[in-house]
């Protein structure tokens, strides 16, 4: 894992040099790092857009007390995005661009999803709580019982009810 993330981290900003360089004597230097400053300035107002709609949206998820995994893992692609719009080139301002797009960013997070699932073994084991002192005390009342103004009987840890 950390070998592809090392080649990642060289042969994608050599491509996009690469690229550059290349764009660049077919079109000039000046054409060539105009459309990065503009691909970067488009991304920032898309990228602003998407965050506020993604990030509003689960703030009412929450208010409502629901949890949208499809929300967060939406907000975290937009924040890759706009973490990829800031590195000059063509080909990250490209995915950037195309991951701040709601329907490609679908796409991507099903992709996503699938392989995390192929990838990422899951377990549940269920762990026994040992009483300690987050143990709640308290109080038992019958209700079928008639009520009289006697204090309520204390259930001691570990004592069943007759």
């Amino acid at each position: 894992m950390l070998g592809k993330l090392i080649f990642l981290f060289i042969a994608v900003p050599l491509a996009d040099l690469a690229l550059l360089v290349w764009m660049s004597s077919y079109t000039g230097l000046a054409f060539s790092i105009s459309i990065v400053v503009a691909s970067g300035i488009i991304g920032a107002i898309l990228a602003k857009r998407s965050v506020n709609s993604v990030f509003s949206k689960i703030k009412r998820n929450f208010a409502s007390g629901q949890i949208s995994p499809d929300l967060l893992t939406d907000g975290a692609m937009i924040l890759f995005a706009a973490g990829l719009l800031l590195t000059p080139g063509f080909l990250t301002d490209a995915f950037g661009l195309s991951v701040l797009i709601p329907q490609t960013r679908r796409w991507y997070r099903s992709v996503l999803s699938r392989w995390f699932k192929q990838s990422v073994n899951f377990r549940y084991v269920q762990m026994p709580v040992p009483a300690d002192e987050n143990t709640v005390d308290g109080d038992v009342v019958n209700k079928s019982e008639p009520t009289d103004t006697a204090e309520p009987r204390r259930i001691k840890s570990g004592e069943l009810l007759p």
